[in-house]
């Protein structure tokens, strides 16, 4: 409230210093040459294709799974999707469908989002050969390969929506790992109006929030095993990732990978005062609905996950609450 409110009282609250020092922290813990900060998440998205030079007809891989934000900016530079299917253990891209994807010769990049925190393979797609542009938006202080989830990508989006881990109202950060893919951001960037940048105001929110999101994770990890106990008493599972010294999920949410159906296990729920959201919800597998017969994975996994709630302000009342309904669902 405080970085907010002196931001408030300062002579300029739009796109300013602030913001681009956000983008530079950031970009600074993941070893990446820098980037920029824009209000809209679909605009990143297009930045980093730009970024990459992707030009009409050149094809993209990516999850069923993905934001449907990805489907507004493929088609608004004609680009081609391509779908891999995820691993039904995770939800997380699957490297050998992503491989098989990219025998296709217009592939020329490939989006690799994390899913609820989960943690893919990238040691595995990076064997692939293509540019990587990751998407840590539900994952962001999730490792991998002893690093930050995508600090060996080409390009990282870091979206800051409110159910972010770390949040600014909204906005995205597009980062670039090589000097001349920075370059090309920024030129890019400087065919928009002052308008398309986060404005300071947000950003001195997303710099707080950046600044502490470690100490959120270790409340969200506290309230994820307390779940995780009470679901392992009933039929259901949650998403695995692996957890090692080398990797380590983030605790997102809590999904539930549910053996019965969605809509009695959602009307129980809420009967005993817990709301819960379909996991994948919003997709891109929702504007391509004849992806589903060739990615079975993806497609079962949108109709049977669930969210319960999991923040570090959920207190001990409801904390205690949710893990019952978990430990009694039909």
């Amino acid at each position: 409230m405080h970085s907010v409110l002196s931001c408030l009282i300062t002579d300029v609250i739009g796109p300013a210093v602030i913001a681009e020092d956000l983008a530079a922290s950031v970009s600074g813990e993941y070893g990446f040459e820098g980037g920029i900060a824009l209000r809209e998440y679909v605009r990143a998205v297009g930045m980093t294709f730009e970024a990459l030079a992707l030009i009409e007809g050149d094809a993209v891989i990516l999850s069923p799974l993905s934001p449907a934000v990805y489907s507004k900016a493929i088609r608004a530079r004609n680009l081609v999707p391509i779908f891999a299917d995820v691993n039904s253990r995770d939800a997380c891209i699957d490297p050998e469908s992503a491989a098989a994807a990219a025998a296709d010769q217009r592939a020329r990049a490939m989006i690799v989002h994390a899913p609820l925190g989960r943690v893919p393979d990238m040691e595995s797609l990076a064997q692939i050969g293509l540019p990587i542009i990751t998407d840590i938006g539900e994952a962001l202080g999730a490792r991998a390969n002893q690093g930050c989830l995508g600090s060996g990508s080409r390009c990282l989006l870091v979206p800051m929506e409110p159910d972010g881990v770390a949040t600014a109202g909204g906005g995205t950060l597009a980062l670039a790992r090589e000097k001349a893919d920075l370059q090309a951001l920024r030129r890019a960037a400087d065919t928009l109006t002052t308008d398309a940048f986060l404005p300071d105001m947000n950003a001195s929110l997303g710099l707080v929030q950046w600044r502490e999101y470690p100490e959120a994770l270790e409340a969200r990890d506290i309230i994820h095993e307390v779940y995780h106990k009470a679901l392992m008493s009933g039929r259901h599972r949650t998403l695995g990732s692996p957890e090692s010294e080398e990797s380590r999920a983030v605790a997102y949410s809590f999904p539930v990978v549910l053996a019965s159906g969605m809509s009695e296990v959602r009307r129980y729920a809420r009967k005993k005062g817990v709301e819960t959201l379909p996991a994948f919800a919003e997709r891109i597998l929702d504007d391509y609905p004849e992806t589903a017969e060739h990615c079975p994975n993806a497609k079962s996994l949108m109709m049977s996950t669930i969210l319960f709630p999991l923040y570090p302000t959920l207190g001990k009342k409801n904390i205690q609450l949710v893990a019952k309904v978990l430990s009694t669902l039909p």
